[in-house]
C-alpha cells in the first residue's frame, strides 16, 4: 500500500514536471517523431519491441496501463492482445495510435533429457613437456633523483606619485 502511494506520488511529480515544461513552449501539439515495431512477429510466444518518440507528450498509455517511458516498450506476446492502441497524453489533449501485430508461428518449446549411450568412461592423460626456464639475473640500480635547484629573486616594489595640493586636484 506504500509503495503504491509512492508510486502515485512520483507519477503525479513527472506529469506536473512535463506539463509545467510544456506550459511555456509556442507550440504545444503532440507531434510523433518516431512509432517503430514489428507488425509480423515470427513467433507467438516471443517479444514485442516498441519504440516510440513523441514531442510535448506527458504521459503514455498501453492496454490501460499509464506509463512514464518514453523512448522503448517490451511486451510479452503470450500477455497482449494482437491489437491494442497506444495512447499519448499531451497538454490538454490526447491521441490514439492503433498497433495491430500478426505473428506467424508458434514455437512449442518442450522438456527434454539427454541420454548418452556406449560413452568410453576411461580417460587418457598425457604429460605435459616439462619446460626449462633459463635463470634470469635481476639486478636493481640505486635510484636518484635530480632536482634544478630555484632562485626566486625578490624585487622591491617601488611607487612614484607627484605630490600636489589641493587646488591641482580641483
Amino acid at each position: 500500500m506504500i509503495t503504491t502511494l509512492f508510486q502515485k506520488l512520483h507519477f503525479i511529480k513527472v506529469v506536473a514536471g512535463r506539463f509545467f515544461k510544456i506550459l511555456f513552449r509556442k507550440h504545444k501539439k503532440i507531434e510523433l517523431l518516431q512509432l517503430e515495431y514489428d507488425r509480423n512477429p515470427i513467433f507467438q510466444n516471443g517479444y514485442l519491441i516498441i519504440n516510440y518518440r513523441f514531442k510535448n507528450a506527458i504521459y503514455y498509455g498501453f492496454n490501460h496501463n499509464k506509463t512514464l517511458e518514453k523512448q522503448i516498450k517490451i511486451f510479452d506476446l503470450t500477455n497482449i492482445e494482437h491489437e491494442f492502441n497506444l495512447i499519448v497524453y499531451g497538454f490538454f489533449q490526447k491521441k490514439e495510435y492503433q498497433i495491430k501485430i500478426e505473428p506467424q508461428l508458434n514455437f512449442k518449446s518442450q522438456n527434454f533429457k539427454t541420454k548418452f549411450k556406449n560413452l568410453a568412461t576411461q580417460l587418457e592423460f598425457q604429460q605435459i613437456e616439462n619446460i626449462n626456464i633459463p635463470s634470469l639475473n635481476i639486478k636493481q640500480k640505486k635510484q636518484s633523483i635530480l632536482l634544478p635547484k630555484i632562485k626566486v629573486r625578490n624585487h622591491p616594489i617601488i611607487f612614484k606619485s607627484n605630490s600636489f595640493n589641493q587646488n591641482d586636484f580641483i
